[in-house]
């Protein structure tokens, strides 16, 4: 197509070059040459180059594999773009009036809640097995994983005999500064735990917690210090505790509270005005297939949101547990700044 428009008007430069034409004549023509030439290459670029850009939180080892894996199966270009949630939300609110991303993924469905209104509706055809609390109203967000929320334990420092079984035995007063947690203040998990344990046993049960718990900066400090033994029992995420399971360390014992595990939905969502909308779509629907959950899940300890998730070897099935009915994500999102607000008076007040 380029080759019939273009060249003989090239080659008429020429032409007109030999017959004594009038060089304004050639350089208009030749001019005129060049500029089909560009539109019709512009337009055979356009049609081949296809992309996405991903804002996430994800660790790097997953988001790689990720990456690769999408374009091999689409041909998409995935372009990802590593930050926390909060400052994800923060560039997208920024970016609003020119969308620099396309997608993001992965984050705790409160902090998602409560920046919908900078996301596009998207009802995949991938979120039909979900329940209908892992999906927003208006299609906003979408559940792509969930974090179980359990105990962990150093056996080193705490004999099998006297293991926890639930969140009711870490309110007894002889685990008092033995138990270690994140700070809800910064952390979206840490929060989600809060939330979990005020539904199961209210603010009496709250206040006994922060009487017996140490509060640390992150998550990530909560699930090194008891692995490594710092700290004899810590709430953390079941796939962070996990690792050092899978990874063969015979100190660490994971504990799913009897009196209801806590499930705390991380979700994925399209940005409204987005530049890239049908790879959005695509790629929306690749992290919600369940290939790719299973495998995240196989390789990295992230559970699915998905009900009908294939079992990993060495971690329960949600059948296996007890697990808490009284989570429910958007009440968690409206209770937030009030709940919040009183924890952090009653540690306050502890100290």
């Amino acid at each position: 197509m380029i080759e019939d428009k273009a060249l003989p008007r090239a080659r008429l430069f020429v032409e007109l070059l030999h017959a004594g034409g009038s060089m304004k004549a050639c350089i208009k023509s030749l001019c005129s040459a060049l500029v089909v030439f560009a539109v019709f290459l512009g337009m055979a670029v356009c049609a081949s180059a296809k992309e996405v850009v991903l804002y996430s939180s994800n660790q790097p080892d997953m988001l790689d594999a990720i990456s690769q894996d999408f374009e091999s199966k689409t041909g998409i270009k995935l372009t990802v773009v590593r930050m926390g949630t909060g400052e994800a939300m923060k560039r997208i609110e920024a970016e609003k009036a020119n969308p620099l991303c396309d997608v993001f993924w992965s984050g705790d469905v409160a902090v998602l809640d409560n920046a919908k209104a900078n996301f596009a509706s998207y009802k995949s055809p991938e979120a039909a097995s979900l329940p209908a609390s892992f999906v927003e109203k208006d299609h906003k967000w979408t559940a792509a994983n969930m974090h179980l929320m359990v105990i962990m334990a150093n056996t080193q420092l705490v004999p099998a005999a006297d293991l926890p079984k639930s969140w009711k035995d870490l309110l007894d007063p002889k685990w008092k500064d033995k138990v270690v947690m994140a700070n809800p203040l910064k952390s979206g998990s840490a929060y989600a735990q809060v939330y979990g344990l005020y539904k199961l046993y209210g603010w009496d049960g709250l206040t006994k917690l922060i009487n017996n718990v140490k509060i640390l900066d992150s998550s990530s400090l909560v699930y090194k210090g008891t692995a490594e033994g710092e700290f004899a029992l810590g709430i953390t995420m079941e796939y962070a505790a996990h690792r050092y399971v899978a990874g063969g360390a015979k100190n660490v014992r994971v504990i799913y509270p009897a009196d209801g595990v806590i499930a705390a939905p991380e979700g994925t969502a399209i940005i409204a005005g987005c530049k890239h909308p049908e790879e959005a779509k695509a790629l929306v629907n690749y992290l919600l297939s369940q290939p790719v959950v299973d495998s995240i899940f196989q390789k990295y300890f992230r559970r699915p949101a998905r009900p009908d998730a294939v079992a990993v070897e060495g971690m329960p099935s949600l059948k296996e547990l007890n697990m808490l009915k009284d989570f429910d994500p958007a009440e968690a999102n409206a209770l937030e700044k009030a709940l919040l607000s009183k924890w952090k008076k009653l540690v306050l007040q502890k100290q």
